[in-house]
């Protein structure tokens, strides 16, 4: 039964759901898995001892299962007691907790480096929401950050805007390793001059502002800042000038 849990929540679709490594409260975070578990996996209940499971190893966040219990044992209306086809106690979330779920705010994710895996599943489940043309700017670029690319899975086309390429020869032939894998077209371009500093991504809705190279999630504190469509429109303007005049990889 792990395996076919742990799958059901890997396929789920999250991507309007506030990310879960950005959230902080252990309760918050075991009511947003019961809430995917209901409404993406097909999950109805789960068990304190499920939910540290899933939160474990598929988004790499500690949470004893002591820990899970004792904080849904105590909710009144966000959660509703349940017992499970083997006569344990289990869990269904309530509209209360699907609603407080849905309000929690993602507009910023604290990259920790104390938590170095989960800052990292947090930063994958976050490209993985990105969708249509995803432009990035890093000034700093080598295979790492290829490798993390291949998490926006919902993603058209991806163009990389970069500044320094740590060895280009190993970069071009894991950009084709990339496209010949993922079948997600990559383009990387190197612009001239001293022109980039902010690292960020931009896709069809929204703009992402990161506070480190993606080659370097985890390594130092740092943030993801979702920023406003004024900020986007502009910064796109700029992006696509650069873009036009940058050499390909």
């Amino acid at each position: 039964m792990t395996d076919e849990l742990l799958a059901a929540f890997r396929d789920a679709d999250v991507s309007d759901l506030p990310v879960v490594g950005s959230i902080a409260d252990p309760r918050l975070q075991a009511l947003w898995t019961l809430h995917v578990g209901q409404s993406r996996a097909g999950i109805p209940m789960m068990a304190p001892n499920e939910i540290a499971v899933v939160l474990r190893d598929v988004y790499g966040i500690a949470v004893p299962r002591q820990r899970i219990e004792g904080i849904l044992s105590l909710e009144k209306k966000s959660v509703s007691r349940r017992k499970s086809r083997k006569k344990k106690r289990a869990y269904q979330i309530m509209q209360a907790g699907i609603d407080e779920v849905e309000g929690v705010s993602s507009s910023v994710v604290l990259i920790e480096p104390e938590k170095a895996l989960s800052s990292l599943r947090a930063m994958e489940t976050l490209l993985a929401t990105l969708t249509g043309v995803v432009k990035f700017c890093d000034p700093y670029v080598d295979g790492r950050t290829i490798d993390l690319l291949a998490e926006c899975t919902n993603a058209q086309s991806i163009e990389l805007l970069t500044m320094n390429v740590k060895n280009t020869t190993m970069l071009k032939r894991d950009m084709r390793a990339f496209v010949q894998q993922y079948g997600l077209p990559l383009d990387v371009r190197v612009a001239s001059g001293r022109t980039l500093h902010d690292r960020y991504a931009i896709d069809r809705d929204r703009m992402l502002l990161f506070g480190t190279s993606l080659n370097g999630i985890g390594l130092k504190q740092s943030f993801v800042v979702t920023v406003g469509e004024d900020i986007r429109a502009s910064v796109l303007a700029t992006f696509d000038s650069y873009w036009r005049a940058a050499t390909p990889i």
